[in-house]
């Protein structure tokens, strides 16, 4: 009887290691994790590793591709200190090799003794939808399918209208 009960206790064991399991390495939860470690390595200002997330057939909506991309990460790193970035990853979905994942964030910097917010605010944080691949090296980056920085609205969709013809 004793033996009987341990084994019940280990295929419980397994069961929910199994399935807990199951949920880390769904892709999901890895792209989740690799976004977050994109945006570590973003305040850690190691530009090199940001962009081995990003697929190098990097494009979107609004005329940038994997170069540009990069040029513009170096740009905000050089140009603050102390980058900060505040994420909240939202709901994803996949279908097979493509993840579809809603963020929202708020980048903000060191301004003398205290922060500024430079991209978003808590009050009205940027808002994206990212297009992950499963490539030969893992999951990357492929598009950003929508963003919303509230401080450059009216460029974006400049930009996006002029990408478009």
């Amino acid at each position: 009887m004793r033996e009987r009960w341990k084994l019940l206790l280990l295929a419980g064991v397994v069961a929910v290691a199994a399935l807990w399991l199951r949920s880390y390495l769904s892709p999901t939860a890895v792209v989740a994790r690799k976004l977050r470690a994109a945006a570590a390595a973003f305040e850690e200002e190691r530009l090199l590793a940001v962009m081995a997330a990003v697929s190098r057939g990097y494009s979107d909506p609004w005329g940038v591709d994997y170069e540009t991309l990069g040029g513009h990460l170096n740009r905000l790193l050089h140009d603050y200190d102390g980058l900060g970035v505040a994420l909240a990853v939202g709901d994803a979905t996949a279908a097979g090799a493509e993840v579809r994942i809603a963020v929202e964030f708020v980048v903000s910097a060191r301004a003398g003794e205290g922060r500024e917010q430079i991209l978003g605010s808590t009050g009205e944080p940027c808002a994206a939808v990212l297009l992950w691949r499963k490539e030969a090296p893992g999951w990357r980056l492929a598009s950003t399918l929508e963003l919303d920085i509230p401080e450059l609205r009216d460029e974006l969709e400049a930009a996006r209208n002029s990408a478009e013809f």
